[in-house]
């Protein structure tokens, strides 16, 4: 926070001088009273400002890894002084690679450049190339950061902090061996694809403008891959240029408020994955796989529900399902109905290919965010549990799509009547489903014998009649379809409307009606 880079900038100040003396092989006893002091003081800032926290689930490896670069500094950590101080270094270091690679280099200047890039390495981890490019730096408005940008970097974060923004800073650290496996990191040339990298940066800082309340004005942030260190990793600090966070008071202190809710940081870690390892047509897969899935619970029931064994197991559901049809619906269910409906969508895409594939991907999906991610203590940061289980999981989807065809089912064997008691309630449990079939047929028959219509003799008839109609999917033609949209708006209209438009209204509310029973 800006009110404390003055203390922030001290205690810096003794954590460098306490590793300068902690170097030393011996130390006179001057010096370690000096090393006892800065400890000591450094410890009580601290304590005051918790500048070293860092919020985590667990205490892992992984967890103390990124403690350790969180503490590290970067050029855009360095005060004025410390800066001026670097970019002298790189000048410097620059103009004797120069020399070395023209002429050569002397005694003295190949010492030179060795010291000089002792302590640039000690103040931060960045090095120019050849060409003066800053390897592995990149900004919101620059792929490729030159030595001679550094300077105007430098003057954006500036400006951000004195206009009182907060400056946001995050690490994105990586197991190797996953970039390795992924094909972003080469095993043989060690290679790293840092365009790849760059890219899911940019997508995750633009979540974090977009998500945070109000979205960040005027966003400035700059990014460093290091690779100095057994995981790649990139640490990134943002300001506001303009900056438009709520004022809150805190011990008697006013700065502006920048925590982010764990929401949103969920969404930048997702956001930062995705890209990076291309779900997006991985994600599109599944959603192909599902619709494919839900089409099949319905022809699948269709003809299994005429086995002996699969009525039983049917039979066996209905009879705790609630009484009202209208709690038919799989999130409304308790956890032994859900397991029940579970079941029976397993017994009817046993033989799925989607469904194995879909269930496939979901845990090849999960296996890419845990190698991401580490595992979370969370219950509910479980991909695959979540997509497959989930209050919106495949189990809960297709379970719908079976708990709708057995309301039709019920439905059409009570004689379509709503407001009644449901006709699982009036037959015997152990044979509602071949009682309920039986009595749709009958109506069927009773329907078609019914029909005193006798068309004319040169027409052909054309088969419409299926022998599970209740299965029918609900279907409105092109002319409805257009009749609906051109009275629509009279309904609005109804108390002026002349004779001929409230023929046409009634017509409407009519079609409406009988399309409205079809879809329930």
């Amino acid at each position: 926070m800006p009110s404390s880079r003055k203390a922030f900038g001290r205690y810096v100040g003794y954590i460098a001088r306490k590793e300068a003396l902690e170097e030393k092989e011996f130390l006179t006893a001057e010096e370690k009273d000096e090393l006892s002091r800065v400890k000591k003081q450094a410890k009580k800032l601290n304590q005051e400002n918790n500048f070293t926290k860092v919020k985590s689930e667990e205490h892992s490896e992984r967890e103390a890894a990124a403690e350790k670069l969180m503490e590290k500094k970067n050029f855009f950590d360095l005060n004025d002084k410390e800066f001026d101080k670097y970019l002298g270094y790189m000048v410097r270091i620059d103009a004797l690679n120069q020399k070395k690679n023209k002429t050569g280099l002397n005694v003295k200047e190949q010492t030179e450049l060795e010291r000089i890039g002792q302590a640039a390495s000690k103040l931060s981890e960045i090095h120019p190339t050849k060409e003066k490019v800053l390897d592995g730096v990149f900004s919101s408005d620059k792929d490729i950061v030159q030595l001679k940008d550094l300077d105007y970097i430098r003057e954006q974060l500036n400006k951000g902090q004195e206009n009182n923004s907060v400056l946001w800073q995050d690490v994105v650290s990586f197991d190797n061996s996953f970039l390795k496996k992924k094909g972003i990191l080469s095993s043989t040339t060690g290679i790293l694809n840092e365009e790849e990298l760059q890219k899911a940066t940019k997508k995750m800082q633009s979540i974090f403008q977009k998500e945070m309340d109000p979205p960040l004005n005027e966003m400035y942030w700059v990014a460093s891959i290091h690779r100095n260190t057994d995981n790649v990793h990139i640490h990134i600090a943002t300001v506001e240029k303009d900056p438009r966070r709520k004022i809150i008071n805190r011990e008697g202190i006013s700065q502006p408020k920048g925590r982010r809710p764990q929401k949103i940081i969920d969404h930048m870690k997702s956001g930062f994955a995705n890209e990076l390892i291309g779900s997006a047509e991985m994600t599109k897969e599944l959603s192909q796989k599902r619709q494919a899935i839900r089409e099949a619970i319905q022809i699948n029931l269709t003809s299994q529900v005429e086995q002996p064994t699969f009525q039983a197991e049917i039979n066996q559901f209905v009879r705790v399902l609630p009484e009202s049809r209208r709690e038919w619906f799989y999130n409304k269910l308790n956890k032994r109905q859900q397991k029940m409906s579970n079941h029976l969508v397993d017994e009817l895409l046993k033989d799925n290919s989607d469904f194995q594939k879909y269930k496939d991907l979901v845990w090849k999906m999960q296996d890419d965010r845990q190698a991401l991610y580490g595992k979370s203590k969370r219950e509910n940061k479980n991909y695959a549990i979540n997509q497959l289980y989930g209050k919106e999981g495949i189990y809960a989807r297709n379970g719908n799509a079976l708990l709708s065809d057995l309301r039709k089912i019920d439905k059409q064997a009570n004689h379509n009547q709503r407001h009644r008691v449901s006709f699982k309630e009036k037959v015997d449990p152990n044979d509602y489903i071949q009682s309920a079939l039986k009595e749709i047929r009958k109506d069927a028959a009773e329907q078609k014998s019914d029909d005193s219509y006798t068309p004319h003799p040169r027409l052909k008839i054309k088969k419409s009649f299926k022998r599970h109609n209740y299965l029918k999917k609900p279907f409105i033609n092109q002319s409805q379809i257009r009749k609906i949209k051109s009275n629509q708006e009279k309904v609005f209209e109804k108390i002026n409307a002349d004779k001929e438009t409230k023929k046409n209204l009634r017509e409407f509310e009519k079609l409406q009606n009988e399309v409205e029973q079809e879809l329930e």
